[in-house]
């Protein structure tokens, strides 16, 4: 027969708040009145139950993650850091993903209408106005990571996604000699591609470089979709000072493979480069230069920031910048381009 908190105060000799008071440790009770309900506790073998707690609490102890997907290892270092933190903060994770077809707008009514979350941390992969109108109604606590929404009272955790596809077109530039890039990005909606285009664009009018709409590419992030584009391109993007720069690893190894495929050396024929450094980076040969996002941080860091949200709600909004950094390997040419100078 399982043991309620019935039985507790009767064992103990108290009321049920003085128990409930005793397992939530919110209020004083008496060292010794504590001690009679600790030892009635133990002697029970009371566990309390985790709804019922969270009743008497007005608090779940969980809090959701929403991204726009669960699928490689981008987002599931995300989950690693966010769990992690979850646990030391004394909450659970609840893990979710956009459903097929579903933007940042319909996630967010969706989550609004569930009230079982303490709170959520939310990924934000295109800014809209309906989205911030719609922000701005949410009642829930919530962090957004990677859409920073300018000017606003939201707490969020960004990384710096320009900065870090300026530090890589500077590198193909000026490093690796590159004459000409070709950008493979994500949706142009999506808020990384729109700031590493933005960056792309940037360092082309620094180094005198002719900015052609025919060398972006809008795909889906997918290996697949970019083995398939590049298996279509090769011979118009092939050149001994040519790159491509992918906005993601899982694209720019798919363009490797398709060059290998087709008997383009890379990166002698043609430099390829990535971003966010997930293992994959390591795993392509050759080796892809990229540039590293600290995922796990992020994911860390939002929960952190939600936690605290929900235990200070009238508290100034945080906003947390992530530095990228670029990492170096063989795609991009580099080292052969420096025996030539030498």
């Amino acid at each position: 027969m399982s043991v309620s908190i019935f039985d507790v105060a009767k064992l103990a000799d108290v009321s049920i708040s003085t128990v409930s008071r005793v397992i939530n440790g919110r209020e004083v009770v008496h060292p010794r009145t504590r001690e009679r309900v600790e030892s009635a506790i133990a002697q029970l073998g009371y566990k309390p139950n985790a709804f019922a707690r969270g009743l008497m609490l007005h608090k779940s102890e969980i809090v959701g993650l929403v991204l726009p997907d669960i699928h490689g290892e981008f987002y599931s270092e995300i989950i690693r850091g966010a769990n992690q933190q979850a646990r030391k903060m004394g909450y659970n994770l609840v893990v979710s993903s956009a459903h097929d077809g579903a933007d940042s707008y319909s996630l967010l009514v969706t989550l609004e209408q569930r009230s079982l979350m303490d709170g959520v941390a939310i990924m934000i992969s295109e800014l809209t106005d309906r989205i911030e109108e719609l922000l701005a109604d949410v009642r829930i606590p919530f962090v957004i990571l990677d859409g920073d929404v300018k000017d606003q009272a939201y707490d969020s955790v960004v990384i710096d996604q320009k900065r870090g596809a300026l530090a890589m077109m500077r590198h193909v530039v000026g490093e690796c000699g590159a004459r000409r890039v070709i950008f493979v990005g994500g949706l142009e909606t999506n808020v990384d591609t729109a700031a590493r285009l933005e960056a792309y664009r940037e360092v082309l009018g620094e180094n005198g470089l002719t900015y052609d709409p025919a060398d972006v590419y809008h795909l889906d992030y997918q290996y697949d979709t970019a083995y398939r584009l590049a298996k279509q391109e090769l011979q118009r993007w092939v050149g001994a000072d040519h790159c491509v720069f992918s906005a993601n690893d899982e694209m720019a190894a798919g363009i490797v493979a398709a060059a290998g495929a087709m008997g383009v050396l890379v990166p002698s024929e043609l430099a390829v480069v990535g971003f966010d450094d997930t293992r994959i980076a390591q795993m392509t040969r050759p080796a892809l230069t990229t540039v590293r996002v600290p995922m796990s941080e992020m994911g860390a860091r939002a929960i952190e920031l939600l936690c605290d949200r929900i235990e200070e709600p009238d508290r100034p909004a945080t906003h947390i910048v992530l530095e990228p950094e670029l990492v170096v390997r063989e795609s991009c040419g580099y080292a052969a381009n420096r025996l030539k100078t030498l």
